[in-house]
């Protein structure tokens, strides 16, 4: 698509056209000592840089410079680095949540104003033909914004009382968040057009955002720096934009400057310039950093946190008066100009769209026979609700109970806007009015035969683990997924009966699960990170942190974890726990003023899992976004299961009676217990009922064709056993077989995911440019930006040779055919939101199980595979294993972080480290049982979905000739 661009490629540093001249001039060289970039994170000391920090006081945030992030640049450098070690294992990895925290965390010093959204959406300009745009191509995807907010002004009770008529000076007013003390409920509208408006959104809105500071891949960059340019143009703003290039699976960032030229419209469009460096040489002047390369990130860092004046710059030119006093701007892609479109034909067109949208409705209406989903009414409730999630400051993780009155110190947000203009009234009313429900697809009323001329389509996991749990009826539930696959849910509730303790492992897993989480804080450890070396940026987090009370009478915790040596790996990288504990309260600020963004709390997580499970080539890697093979319906195999499925239900109800009378009666945890009890005697219940109607292989069958098959899992901790996966493969002489095994067998798949945009940008041959002229960009054609593997390839002609981050020449499939992957952790990320927590719990289930029966397959049982189920910036650590046939999925009473608190964040992350050391001891069980895997057996029935979905079809097709002889026979 052409927006009607004009790209300036630019050969010199004075090269830079005249409108964005000034910008460009932050553009500096930092010097700093030469250290090899790629040396791996140790210690971070302030040799790195030439004048070392010896305050640990804070400086003020509009003081900072590149020193103040020294740390994080330097981790951020030896992480990305390290990735470049690593095989794919499936899928190009993203880089995007160790270089955003670095600019998450500059971006945050531009203004005590400022709003960072990630993973945004926006909306994409008109292309120059109108009618060429594609019309489902509305919205674009920013990677981070940086931007300046005007938020509604909240109705106060002295607003009541003032007459309608206000003096002029009165337009000048202060808007303040809906916290204030005279807030009475109701807030004003934004009077704005949508034209003034760039993020998606319909109806009453208030607030509008205004970008400052845009980064994006190279299929977004151009719309967005349109879209911003043309913002600005409805609110009369003239300074420059400016942008950053970065690919989610490269390390180059490119900046790039635009501006409008309204002396060259075409057409109602307004001539767009932008300008950006023609080579792929590092070099900051010319705006191309490499985050891998310690200087050039610091030149890097120098030139965003120089932006503060740029940012005050476009604050004091916000006016909504200037809004109203401009021509108006058409320029979105979802507001097309009906009458020049489509000419006379407007009101017949509206009126035969009018007529449509009515008639889809009502049928809508008339069919739809959905209903809001309730939670389980086993779902941990500290999990459900977020406010009584958070646990205090103390010492150990509070667990099990409901929590109230949380003294957790996170930043109030006093934050007060200036704008010139006026909002417009709107009647009264409460933020919490409503609550969101989801609608859930329902089972249908009548279970479909197995002999079903069609095949009925699968569920995709994320939709089948939203569907209403109602037990063990003949509908498509979760418990009835478990069930199917000798699974059941439980607490973390040791049980009393020696004999039912050994036969479950529940009491030995309980003990395993409270050494991998528990903590105790000392004094000790308050030494040595006050010790450590750690950004003055976040000096005042680690201060929060330290002062949390240390004696040595409260140490309540018999375990004495984490050890010395966590303790010491874990303050080498200080720095990088307190950004991540900072970005977590910033998104929690974003979320009450701008609404929640999954992508915005995720980054975070993934942050700290890569930094402290910390990836090794051939020790442990850390998979993000992988999909997975999920666990065959186990009971659809079996026809004896219909007579033994009583006895199943009556020793889930056993066990579950057994743990509730291991409590004391009136705490959180028994009810848990009590209530876990009543759905086993339901689920009971259920079964007798199946029983009676004589349809229980049916319902069997019914339900096998309709479980997922695949699942994306946010974030997989894994082991990479090197060796293992071929040292099987060779006893298989097909090449064939080898292929359908590795497709059925493995956990992780080996499918190639989607080209990021790094493979959307043509070769430089390709496009062809007037160096240091201007030019039109080809309908089509992305932006010529520096990658890595150009950059790699200018470093070669100069003799400078530097690793690339992704090489291309090597094949992703051939280090999954080498290496099999033991999961250790299994991640799945939500949103603070009530209604996905429970889905994403669904989730869980059904990547634990798969794990379990997959290293069971291994030989490998009665070892646990951990959770990490989030809820916004809440993570509760969940557990399963396999013991006598029998999987166990333990989510009730387990312990969650929220890691907006540094000491919880400090308690998460140190459970990493502890993992990273108890996946080695897997691959040494693994070793162990590899001369007694049977590969024919492996491949004869594999655990996995996949194989049993493609034998049921071939038996429906055998079915289906067999109906249509039979009928060609009575004809």
């Amino acid at each position: 698509m052409a927006f009607g661009e004009v790209v300036h490629y630019v050969t010199q540093p004075t090269g830079w056209p005249e409108p964005v001249r000034g910008i460009a001039s932050l553009l500096s060289p930092f010097h700093c000592p030469d250290r090899p970039s790629n040396e791996h994170l140790a210690s971070a000391s302030s040799s790195t840089f030439s004048e070392p920090l010896v305050s640990h006081e804070a400086p003020a945030p509009e003081s900072y410079n590149a020193k103040d992030f020294q740390v994080l640049i330097h981790s951020t450098a030896a992480g990305l680095n390290a990735l470049a070690e690593l095989p794919h294992y499936g899928g190009e990895r993203s880089t995007v949540p160790l270089w955003s925290q670095l600019l998450h965390a500059l971006a945050n010093t531009l203004s005590p104003d400022v709003l960072i959204l990630e993973d945004a959406p926006f909306i994409m300009p008109r292309v120059q033909n109108v009618a060429s745009q594609p019309s489902n191509l509305i919205d674009g995807h920013a990677t981070l914004l940086a931007a300046h907010a005007i938020f509604s002004a909240p109705r106060t009770h002295s607003d009541r009382s003032r007459t309608s008529s206000r003096n002029e000076e009165d337009k000048d007013e202060l808007m303040y968040s809906a916290d204030s003390d005279l807030y009475d409920g109701s807030i004003d509208s934004l009077d704005l057009p949508l034209q003034a408006h760039m993020l998606p959104g319909r109806g009453r809105r208030l607030s509008a955002v205004v970008p400052v500071l845009l980064v994006a891949d190279s299929c977004n960059i151009v719309p967005l720096l349109c879209s911003t340019l043309y913002q600005r143009r409805v609110w009369g703003i003239r300074q420059p934009v400016v942008g950053l290039c970065c690919s989610s699976t490269d390390t180059i960032a490119t900046a790039i400057f635009g501006w409008l030229d309204s002396d060259q419209a075409e057409e109602g469009h307004m001539a767009m310039h932008l300008a950006l460096a023609a080579d792929a040489c590092l070099d900051p002047l010319m705006g191309v950093f490499d985050f891998t390369d310690t200087c050039s990130a610091i030149s890097l860092a120098q030139f965003i946190l120089g932006l503060r004046t740029h940012f005050q710059d476009i604050e004091d030119a916000i006016s909504i008066e200037a809004v109203d006093s401009l021509t108006p701007f058409h320029w979105r892609s979802d507001l097309p100009d009906f009458e020049t479109q489509l000419g006379g034909q407007f009101d017949e067109r509206v009126a035969s769209w009018t007529y449509q949208v009515h008639v889809q409705t009502s049928s809508s209406e008339a069919s739809s026979s959905s209903t809001p989903r309730t939670p389980s009414p086993l779902l941990d409730t500290t999990l459900v609700s977020y406010e009584t999630m958070s646990s205090p400051l103390l010492h150990t993780i509070v667990e099990d109970e409901q929590l109230h009155d949380t003294n957790i110190r996170l930043p109030q947000d006093t934050r007060k806007t200036k704008v010139k203009g006026r909002g417009r009234g709107s009647q009264p009313r409460s933020l919490n009015s409503s609550k969101r429900t989801s609608s859930s697809l329902q089972p249908l009323p009548e279970v479909k035969s197995s002999t079903s001329s069609r095949a009925s389509s699968p569920y995709p996991n994320s939709q089948f683990a939203a569907l209403s749990d109602t037990g063990l009826k003949d509908g498509v539930t979760m418990s009835n997924w478990l069930f199917e696959r000798h699974a059941f849910t439980v607490g973390r509730i040791p049980v009393l009966s020696e004999e039912l303790a050994n036969t479950t492992g529940i009491n030995a897993m309980i003990e395993t699960y409270d050494q991998m989480t528990a903590f105790t804080w000392s004094d000790d450890i308050k030494t040595i990170l006050l010790k450590a070396e750690a950004d003055s940026s976040v000096l005042g987090i680690r201060k929060e942190l330290c002062n949390t009370n240390g004696g040595p009478n409260c140490q309540s915790s018999t375990i004495n974890v984490p050890s010395s040596e966590d303790v010491e790996f874990i303050s080498c990288r200080i720095s990088i726990l307190l950004h991540a504990v900072q970005g977590a309260r910033q998104c929690d600020d974003v979320a009450k003023l701008h609404g929640a963004n999954e992508a915005d709390r995720r980054h975070e997580w993934d942050a700290l899992l890569l930094n402290f499970f910390r990836p090794v080539l051939d020790q442990r890697d850390v998979l993000l976004e992988r999909q997975l093979n999920l666990a065959r319906n186990l009971a659809a195999d079996d026809s004896s299961f219909a007579t033994r499925a009583q006895d199943v239900a009556d020793a889930y109800e056993s066990l579950c009676h057994k743990q509730q009378r291991s409590l004391v009666p009136t705490t959180g945890s028994w009810e848990q217990a009590v209530a876990a009890r009543h759905q086993a005697i339901q689920f009971s219940e259920d079964l007798a009922c199946r029983l009676e109607k004589g349809n229980f292989a049916e319902v069997i069958a019914y339900h096998s064709s309709k479980d997922p098959g695949t699942a994306k899992c946010d974030a997989i901790l894994v082991i990479p056993c090197s060796g293992i996966a071929a040292a099987i493969l060779q006893r298989i002489s097909s090449i064939d077989e080898q292929e359908k095994l590795m497709k059925s067998f493995m956990l992780v798949q080996d499918l190639q995911l989607e080209k990021s945009d790094t493979s959307v940008g043509e070769p430089s041959s390709q496009i062809g440019k007037n160096v240091g002229h201007s030019q039109k960009t080809t309908p089509g054609r992305s932006l010529q930006v520096p990658s890595s593997s150009r950059v790699s390839e200018s470093h070669r002609n100069n003799d400078t040779e530097k690793e690339t981050i992704l090489p291309k020449n090597i094949s992703c499939d051939e280090p999954s055919r080498r290496d099999l992957l033991l999961p250790v952790l299994l991640a799945e990320y939500k949103k603070r939101d009530e209604s996905a927590i429970s889905t994403a719990m669904n989730q869980m289930k059904t990547y634990l199980v798969s794990a379990v029966t997959f290293l069971s397959e291994l030989g490998i049982t009665d070892q646990p595979v951990f959770g990490l189920v989030v809820n916004g910036m809440l993570g509760a650590i969940t557990m399963a294993w396999k013991a006598n046939s029998q999987i166990y999925v333990m989510e009730r009473n387990v312990r969650h972080y929220d890691i907006r608190d540094p000491l919880q964040a400090l308690q998460f992350v140190s459970i990493l480290p502890r993992l990273a050391r108890y996946g080695q001891g897997l691959r040494r069980l693994l070793e162990k049982q590899l001369a007694t895997i049977d590969v024919n057996q492996l491949g004869s029935k594999p655990w996995s979905k996949l194989p049993q979905r493609q034998e049921d079809e071939r038996l429906a097709a055998v079915k289906r000739t067999e109906l249509e002889q039979a009928v060609t026979q009575d004809h």
